[in-house]
């Protein structure tokens, strides 16, 4: 089953590297992403915002493993996140726009659980007020 937990779409007063210097920067993530505290790479790797990087994300107390699928510099990033759920595919893409970026970012829980659809279906207001919150503080960084 795949559940919809999150999508923006806006435009921002930001270049795409800009946005991007956050994106690439743990310390900016972490000032950034509300219950985001600790990110600690799994594989070694000269650049941590590569596709195959593997980190474990501290979440609300949570370890979450995470990896990046997707990487093109300065437009695009894709990761899949596994929770006890199921797994979540999150997508963050960036259009350059004149002086400002067109930014899209989704994210996707594939569950085989009902429950867990559910639950996780009842928690969309929320997560979407976390994540709206992290989308106007990017705009600030």
């Amino acid at each position: 089953m795949e559940l919809q937990l999150y999508f923006y779409h806006q435009e921002i007063s930001l270049t795409p590297k800009e946005i991007f210097s956050v994106i690439k920067s743990d310390e900016k993530l972490l000032n950034t992403i509300e219950k985001l505290t600790d990110i600690e790479y799994i594989n070694s790797t000269s650049m941590p915002r590569e596709e195959g990087t593997r980190a474990i994300l501290q979440y609300s107390a949570s370890p979450v493993e995470a990896e990046i699928t997707g990487f093109r510099q300065d437009r695009r990033i894709e990761l899949e996140l596994e929770i006890p759920a199921g797994t979540v595919k999150a997508m963050f893409n960036i259009v350059p726009v004149e002086d400002r970026s067109e930014v899209t970012i989704s994210a996707k829980l594939f569950t085989d659980s009902p429950v867990s659809f559910v639950l996780y279906a009842l928690k969309i207001p929320s997560i979407k007020k976390q994540f709206d919150g992290a989308a106007e503080r990017l705009g600030r960084n």
